[in-house]
């Protein structure tokens, strides 16, 4: 008997044992924060915090956009000065792809995208467009964009390219019976590209505003705007709650040109700008705790959040 109810004690340590073992695990489990990166050009960020201290409270979002905007843009396909044959083909190559639902159809695929796109079938004269099938077959068209913007174009995990403006563009491409060539660059570099003939264009939601006497543009096919992205707990609620706080924003943006320009008052009052190589870096500094907000465009930074948020 004693056996028996030394048996049936142990038994019952052991599971009290393994209960407490897991309910340890899952209350004290903290998800480790996003390592902070940063180009050499930039200034030292205040020490990270955890994931933990940002998380946002249940019911609120992780992350959000100011209610004020810094401005609002228009996005076009950039070519070399004096490519107007070139830009004009393929700026009617996208319209018929207005015409024939492709567009509308890529846009479904990028839901951060799609509300911004700006072609309608009813505002385009069909007879003046390029036939399909009619481009050179020998023809390549050689794509130059950023590779790190998404959901615009970037560089997929397995190695292939991918977002809209490279769909759409293959789809120009599938159109007229030319070849695709991507040519993926980092975006500080996309006039030495061009320049250099190694694309045809800049197409990677390229802002005209600003640019209109540097390039040969071709069709604009999507506005957006550019916003300040913070933590869903951030005190900053307004533009003004800026001052005194680290913004990143990414090299040779239009919201980086924004900030050197129409609002370099209020670039003025940051605590420090903080200049990154790409967006994505930027919001993992964003996510750790090592700056307090990101000027950037309404498309990318929803992309950028759409996990976090749920």
């Amino acid at each position: 008997m004693k056996k028996k109810l030394a048996m049936l004690i142990a038994a019952v340590m052991l599971t009290a044992a393994v209960s407490g073992c897991g309910s340890s695990s899952s209350g004290n489990s903290q998800t480790a924060p996003a390592e902070s990166t940063k180009t050499e050009s930039t200034a030292a960020a205040p020490e990270s915090t955890t994931a933990e201290s940002t998380a946002a409270p249940a019911g609120q979002a992780a992350y959000r956009f100011l209610d004020e905007d810094l401005g609002v843009e228009s996005y076009a396909i950039g070519f070399r000065i004096g490519d107007e044959e070139l830009a004009e083909t393929v700026s009617g190559a996208v319209q018929a792809l207005v015409l024939n639902g492709t567009y509308d159809e890529i846009g479904e695929r990028y839901p951060d995208i799609k509300d911004y796109l700006c072609l309608s079938a009813d505002d385009i004269d069909a007879s003046a467009l390029p036939e399909e099938g009619s481009g050179d077959p020998s023809f390549t068209f050689k794509h130059g964009f950023d590779l790190d913007y998404p959901p615009y174009s970037y560089r997929q995990d397995d190695g292939s390219v991918g977002g809209f403006d490279v769909e759409l563009c293959q789809a120009v491409c599938d159109y007229l019976g030319w070849g695709y060539e991507p040519v993926p660059f980092n975006w500080d570099a996309k006039d030495m590209e061009l320049n250099a003939m190694s694309c045809d264009c800049i197409w990677s939601g390229f802002t005209k505003e600003g640019r209109e006497d540097a390039y040969t543009w071709g069709i604009t096919y999507s506005n957006n705007t550019q916003g300040i992205l913070v933590a869903g707990d951030s005190d900053i609620m307004t533009l003004d709650d800026l001052a005194g706080k680290v913004v990143g924003v990414q090299t040779a943006t239009s919201a980086y040109d924004m900030l050197e320009d129409s609002q370099k008052d209020l670039a003025d009052t940051f605590a420090d700008l903080k200049v990154y190589e790409t967006y994505t870096i930027a919001y993992n500094d964003l996510k750790a705790g090592a700056i307090d907000a990101i000027a950037i465009d309404m498309t990318a930074g929803s992309f950028l959040i759409a996990g976090d948020n749920g």
